[in-house]
């Protein structure tokens, strides 16, 4: 991964944004935030009392300063906050009052809100909560984009087998959100995870397989079929991206099942970004990668939303959240 969290960082540093963390409770946060400081890649936005969080700056010998501490409670815009999602939640009968109680009650909306409001670029949680309290949080108070209906999230697979993908590299989506996607969430996807390999990783032109347990109609059943029509999706919607499918993850990867199976495909063979017909099979393979394979895994990273707010997972490490913050850098820096 350092080669590419090596370019990430220098992106991050020449324009470094304000990034949200809403869990300052957890040391890792704090730890995470000293880096972020040092490296000088980001400002953290720390959310509590100023007083309880550098008593645990302190404890552990961390520096903060630079950082942005702010209580919730004394916030000058929370009546702001609390009108705006009171406004957004008014069909459920939220008044401006139960808003402001519940921003108080739940750091991950009130910190969205920063970054809905522009007082922050990005916002990266979810040591303490659920991945689906991160994403309600993002969807209630952020948005999606006006393109894009469907919220997915992809993981960047780094292995040192450069003869497959983008130098061993591949963008992997859906691996966190979406459970049993249709065919117009898999080409939402396969957008999304375009979206990412240029930014995150400037690939100029991806190559996106759609995956599944049958080439080009070899086949048959609901599984194929649900693949072969969201790549007939994408063909209708004219993308500016080369895919193909439905295909096997080998005939995707490797270009001799790739000459036997899918001699035509512009895709077969060469493939980088990878779309897996639902999450079950594409958590399954990165976790695979990750401890079998030995290949480095980032994310699950969001992706589709008007601004950037990333999910970390409660097993996540300091060096793991740093990645996570620079990444959400460069989308607010390129455009979520």
């Amino acid at each position: 991964m350092s080669r590419y969290i090596t370019s990430l960082k220098e992106r991050a540093a020449a324009v470094p944004q304000k990034i949200v963390l809403p869990e300052s409770d957890d040391i890792r946060i704090l730890q995470a935030a000293d880096r972020v400081l040092a490296e000088g890649l980001a400002v953290p936005v720390l959310l509590g009392k100023e007083g309880n969080i550098q008593e645990m700056a302190s404890r552990y010998q961390l520096d903060l300063d630079g950082a942005e501490v702010i209580y919730p409670k004394k916030c000058p815009d929370l009546g702001y906050f609390a009108a705006n999602y009171a406004e957004k939640r008014k069909a459920a009968g939220l008044t401006v009052e139960e808003s402001r109680r519940f921003l108080l009650k739940h750091p991950l909306y009130f910190g969205a809100s920063l970054v809905a409001s522009g007082k922050a670029a990005g916002m990266v949680a979810g040591m303490e909560t659920p991945a689906s309290e991160v994403l309600r949080a993002a969807l209630q108070i952020i948005g999606t984009r006006p393109d894009i209906d469907t919220v997915s999230s992809s993981f960047i697979v780094v292995t040192d087998m450069m003869q497959f993908g983008h130098d061993g590299v591949f963008v992997v989506g859906d691996g966190d959100v979406i459970p049993d996607p249709d065919e117009y969430q898999l080409a939402d996807i396969a957008v999304n995870c375009v979206d990412r390999a240029r930014r995150t990783l400037h690939i100029a032109e991806p190559k996106v397989a759609l995956l599944s347990y049958s080439t080009m109609g070899s086949e048959r059943g609901a599984g194929a079929e649900k693949v072969r029509r969201a790549v007939q999706i994408l063909s209708d919607r004219n993308v500016n991206f080369i895919y193909d499918g439905e295909m096997e993850a080998d005939v995707a990867l490797v270009p001799s099942y790739a000459a036997d199976w899918a001699p035509r495909s512009p895709v077969a063979g060469q493939a980088d970004v990878l779309i897996f017909p639902d999450l079950n099979t594409g958590n399954i393979c990165c976790k695979m990668l990750e401890h079998v394979a030995g290949a480095t895994i980032l994310g699950p990273l969001l992706q589709g939303l008007s601004k950037p707010v990333m999910d970390l997972s409660r097993a996540s490490t300091v060096e793991t959240i740093v990645d996570t913050i620079v990444v959400c850098c460069c989308d607010a820096v390129e455009g979520a």
